[in-house]
């Protein structure tokens, strides 16, 4: 490249990095997810595993972020319109694909079925087992839509304590969760005695991200940013304390 066009691109390439740090503060909107997300409407604090990994990746970087608490339909709505910066802890899906962009993953999320101790789950390795049985999900998470993309029939519940109630007091056999928040709740809502928690081990974890509105603006620089503080805050060793820290003590 030729030094006049180098002078041309080098000021276009701070201009372009500066987008991000123009405004002051970007807001992504969260649902209460624990220990991911720990956001309860009667407690003005919000913290969790990915809302620390993702405040840390942006401090990083220079970048300024808040978490507000907002309905999930809202968020997605919201989102669409790029009302909105984005999402925390959300997964991949592919009607996603034209109005999000994904950062590399945050967080995974293992799969689990959640029963009573009386089942007998030592046959449910992989996802079509579960048409063997009484299923819930809670609706809208990305875990009941793999089970409708599995063509699993099941019951839905509106949060993960209704799920989990369903199992212990209803004529449900399983619910279909991720593993660290079915362990946190079921911890919560003092189970532990009733319930278990065994693995999917046929399936693969599921990668969480932060979404991000692909309308909103610098949306592409946003990504970038946060790409860029993942791998800092991974490569110093902050990425690993977050997370021992919240399995460690999830109820803090």
């Amino acid at each position: 490249m030729s030094k006049f066009l180098t002078s041309l691109m080098i000021p276009l390439m701070l201009s372009f990095s500066g987008l991000v740090k123009a405004n002051d503060v970007y807001t992504f909107y969260i649902v209460d997810y624990p220990p991911y997300i720990m956001a309860p409407n009667n407690d003005s604090t919000i913290h969790g595993i990915d809302i620390e990994v993702v405040k840390a990746a942006f401090d990083s970087q220079g970048v300024d972020v808040t978490f507000e608490r907002l309905p999930w339909k809202r968020i997605i709505k919201s989102m669409q319109e790029g009302r909105i910066a984005g999402t925390v802890s959300c997964s991949k899906e592919k009607a996603r694909d034209d109005y999000m962009l994904f950062s590399a993953p945050i967080s995974y999320a293992s799969r689990v079925v959640v029963s009573k101790k009386s089942l007998d789950t030592g046959t449910i390795r992989k996802i079509t087992d579960l048409s063997r049985y009484s299923v819930v999900a809670v609706k809208g998470w990305g875990m009941q839509k793999e089970l409708i993309n599995g063509g699993v029939e099941h019951q839905v519940a509106p949060d993960l304590d209704s799920a989990l109630k369903a199992v212990r007091y209803r004529n449900v056999d399983v619910l279909y969760m991720a593993e660290y928040p079915a362990l946190y709740n079921v911890k919560k809502l003092k189970m532990q005695s009733e319930i278990k928690i065994s693995p999917l081990l046929d399936e693969k974890s599921l990668p969480l991200y932060l979404c991000i509105s692909q309308q909103y603006p610098n949306s592409e620089r946003l990504k970038f940013e946060m790409d860029n503080g993942l791998r800092t805050i991974k490569a110093n060793g902050l990425y690993d304390s977050i997370v021992s820290e919240y399995l460690q003590a999830s109820d803090r």
